[in-house]
């Protein structure tokens, strides 16, 4: 049954991957409710029979209106025309209660079907491998995060729409031609009074679409901050936290517009028995002023005026939903290429600490191309290393091997003894901080910022207030205007590179990782603060292992281990002074430096 719908209606089958049972029982509810429609109008032939002739009109030859007589009898409710009109009334008034939580069952689904959708999208963004997203086409990756899966529920409801008037139009030809074939004018009779009714419920959904798309800007908001830092949260396993936001803000999403749901399910509801109500009025003041006579052939036209509405709208979902079948097969598409480069997390073991690293013969390739050749080199806990090298040498690809962003082509690697790939991918990376070149700054308040969004609670505090004093940040918080809880702006826009990089470095100390992956941390900093900082960092050495890559040689010089490294390859490792010694290239740079 699935391979079928999969082959024959790719797009119904894409629905109920999500929707699962959902759509099932939506569309048993769109049957029944087509029934129940069709069965009330076809009762209103001998209702309406009743109240033109009376209940002298009964006879024991016509079956529907015994029906009637017999099913008043058993409420001991006489049959009289105002008898008749209220129980009219009262069936499409109970139509309309079945109207109003079948309508809002199926608007909370579409919502439930965006977040599932949104979810499942967000899920494959958190986890798709770095090396891949560097190649991504971004512009396509937020749009189908965001804008096209808002279209993508739009389809779905245009095309269960289709199915449904489907229903509707089958149905009513189908009643009407086994009824009868006569004609008769029928009265359409307007209410437009009744908009005055609907005035409260037009100012509450008016409100609810402001919060939603406040709701919107601020998801989308999230979104490109998760792009936008994408490299810093895989490195420090901390996108998993930036999801739980957007999961946090996406239930709110999901809140108002369930309001607005429920709201429009009442206002369709109320609609027609209102409109049965006006009729029933027109028809009473019909019989009982003017003494009309009424047929039963009113029914059949009201059966094909039905129908005719239900064509007309089954023209206008399917052309809807053609219109959106590009967003579709994008959607479609584009889960299928997050779930084939979803990076995984195979291993099981528990990783208490980063005791030691070490890699043996690793290359790392890009296509035909050789970043990384033979790589072999151990560093130990607690230890201080750098690398040092001309620009391409592979310094930054060696610190995203090490950081697992991009996997090795060839080679071992080691943690604490046992290969990489038997501890969680996940744990290994929560122990790491990571520094770059490009300060990672997110739209939040300075403390959002340093402490990634901590509780204020006095240890956090306090651990927050000591980070801002060995980053040199005192003087700069004490001249905001609303200090720790100033808002910095998207990446950082209302602060210089040198505060951006400052506050990048607090929110790593601020973290208790066991790894410092430095990428010229301190490249963006004045010579005095970068002192400061380097004095800070040198304070370290010792309680946690710490990686640097830097150009400006006076931030390593008191690594324990420098590794010189040249078109891919470590060409020479020692101390600094040792490297003075045997690497005219070090020597040479140190001169040029000053040093």
């Amino acid at each position: 049954m699935k391979q079928f719908l999969k082959n024959r209606f790719s797009a119904l089958y894409f629905f109920y991957q999500y929707l699962g049972y959902r759509i099932v029982l939506l569309l048993v509810f769109s049957f029944l409710l087509v029934l129940m429609d069709s069965l009330g109008l076809t009762l209103f032939i001998p209702l309406l029979q009743v109240a033109d002739q009376g209940t002298a009109g009964v006879t024991s030859g016509d079956s529907s209106m015994q029906f009637v007589h017999d099913f008043f009898s058993t409420l001991h409710i006489d049959v009289t025309v105002i008898n008749v009109l209220v129980m009219i009334v009262v069936l499409f008034i109970l139509k309309g209660v079945f109207f109003f939580y079948t309508t809002k069952y199926v608007g909370v689904t579409k919502i439930i079907f965006s977040k599932i959708l949104r979810e499942r999208l967000g899920l494959g963004l958190r986890d798709l491998s770095y090396k891949e997203f560097v190649s991504t086409d971004v512009g396509r990756l937020q749009n189908s995060l965001t804008g096209e899966v808002e279209r993508v529920i739009d389809a779905c409801g245009q095309y269960l729409d289709t199915i449904k008037n489907v229903l509707f139009v089958v149905s009513y030809l189908g009643f009407a031609f086994f009824l009868n074939w006569k004609f008769s004018i029928l009265v359409a009779i307007g209410g437009g009074l009744s908009n005055f009714l609907y005035k409260a419920f037009y100012t509450r959904t008016q409100d609810l679409s402001r919060r939603i798309t406040q709701n919107n800007h601020k998801y989308g908001g999230i979104v490109i901050e998760i792009v936008n830092h994408f490299k810093y949260l895989k490195a420090t396993g901390r996108n998993y936290f930036l999801f739980d936001r957007l999961h946090q803000e996406l239930t709110k999403l999901v809140r108002n517009n369930i309001s607005v749901v429920t709201i429009g399910a009442r206002l369709g509801a109320m609609r027609e028995p209102l409109t049965i109500i006006v009729i029933a009025a027109v028809i009473a003041i019909h019989v009982l002023a003017f003494k009309s006579p009424i047929s039963g052939v009113m029914v059949i036209l009201l059966f094909f005026y039905r129908a005719m509405q239900k064509v007309i709208d089954l023209q206008m979902n399917w052309n809807n939903y053609l219109a959106r079948t590009g967003t579709v097969e994008n959607i479609i598409s584009y889960q299928k290429y997050l779930d084939e480069n979803r990076e995984t997390f195979p291993g099981q073991n528990q990783m208490e600490q980063i005791a030691s690293i070490e890699l043996q013969n690793v290359s790392l390739s890009y296509d035909d191309f050789k970043v990384l050749k033979q790589i072999n080199l151990k560093i130990r806990k607690n230890e201080s290393v750098a690398f040092v090298g001309e620009s391409g040498s592979g310094k930054t690809s060696l610190i995203n091997v090490i950081c697992t962003l991009i996997p090795m082509s060839e080679g071992m690697f080691f943690v604490n003894g046992q290969h990489i790939s038997s501890y969680s991918n996940q744990q290994y990376k929560q122990k790491i901080g990571y520094i770059s070149q490009e300060a990672t700054i997110f739209n939040a308040s300075v403390y959002e910022n340093i402490t990634f969004w901590d509780e204020r609670t006095e240890t956090n505090l306090t651990k927050f207030q000591r980070v801002v004093d060995m980053c040199s940040l005192r003087t700069f918080l004490t001249e905001l205007p609303e200090k720790e809880n100033t808002l910095l702006g998207n990446n950082g826009v209302n602060i210089s590179g040198g505060q951006k990089q400052r506050i990048s470095i607090a929110r790593e100390l601020y973290r208790d990782v066991e790894l410092l992956i430095m990428d010229e941390a301190t490249s963006a900093l004045d010579s005095e603060t970068e002192y400061e900082i380097k004095e800070s960092i040198e304070s370290l050495q010792g309680k946690v292992t710490i990686i640097s890559i830097a150009h400006r040689l006076s931030t390593i010089r008191h690594a324990d281990k420098i590794f010189l490294m040249e078109k891919g390859q470590i060409v020479a490792e020692g101390t600094f002074n040792k490297l003075q010694v045997v690497s005219p290239y070090f020597k040479k740079l140190t001169e040029l430096q000053g040093m």
